[in-house]
C-alpha cells in the first residue's frame, strides 16, 4: 500500500470511529392566556340574626373567595348579587340591603347597596390588568334587613346568586 492509500484508510477510519455530533433543535411553546375567573362562597347558608333590640333589623356575612384575571388593555370584570323574594308575607327585598369589604384585587360597592330581585347589583368591580393571589382574594358581604312590623310570623328565605365575570 501506498502512503497516500494508507493516509486515505486511516482517514476514512478516523471518521466512522469519531462520535457523530448529534443536531440541536428547538421548539417554541407557544400559549395563549386569557381573562378568567372562579368564585366560591364559604357557606352555603348565612343566616341572619335579629338585632339586640325590638325591631332593630337583622343582619349577617356572606363570605366568599374568588379568582380573577382582567385583560391588560380594555379589561373589566365585576362580581354581581341577585337575590329572590322571600316569599308571602315575608320581608321585602326593598328591605334588604348590603355593604362590602374591600378586597385587594377589586374596588368594593361604595356604600349600602339595596339588594334587588329585578337585576343583579355590584359586590366588586375590576379594571384593566386586575389580578387576585395565586391562592386566591377573599371578601364578604355584609347583609342587613329591616324588620317590619308587618311582616307575619315564621321562617322566610331568599336565594342570593352571585355571579362573577372577567373580560
Amino acid at each position: 500500500m501506498t502512503k497516500r492509500n494508507l493516509f486515505t484508510v486511516f482517514a476514512v477510519a478516523a471518521m466512522t470511529l469519531t462520535p457523530t455530533v448529534f443536531a440541536a433543535d428547538t421548539s417554541a411553546l407557544n400559549i395563549s392566556v386569557g381573562p378568567e375567573a372562579t368564585f366560591a362562597s364559604a357557606f352555603s347558608a348565612t343566616t341572619l340574626t335579629a338585632a339586640d333590640t325590638k325591631f332593630g333589623g337583622f343582619s349577617g356575612t356572606t363570605n366568599f373567595n374568588y379568582k380573577i384575571r382582567t385583560s391588560q388593555e380594555g379589561g373589566t370584570g365585576s362580581i354581581t348579587v341577585q337575590v329572590t323574594a322571600f316569599g308571602t308575607n315575608g320581608p321585602s327585598p326593598s328591605d334588604l340591603a348590603y355593604t362590602c369589604t374591600a378586597p385587594s384585587s377589586g374596588t368594593p360597592c361604595s356604600s349600602s347597596t339595596t339588594a334587588s330581585t329585578a337585576s343583579a347589583t355590584s359586590v366588586v368591580s375590576f379594571g384593566a390588568d386586575a389580578h387576585s393571589s395565586d391562592s386566591g382574594d377573599s371578601g364578604s358581604v355584609v347583609w342587613s334587613l329591616v324588620d317590619r312590623p308587618t311582616v307575619k310570623t315564621g321562617s322566610y328565605s331568599s336565594t342570593a346568586t352571585f355571579t362573577i365575570s372577567a373580560s
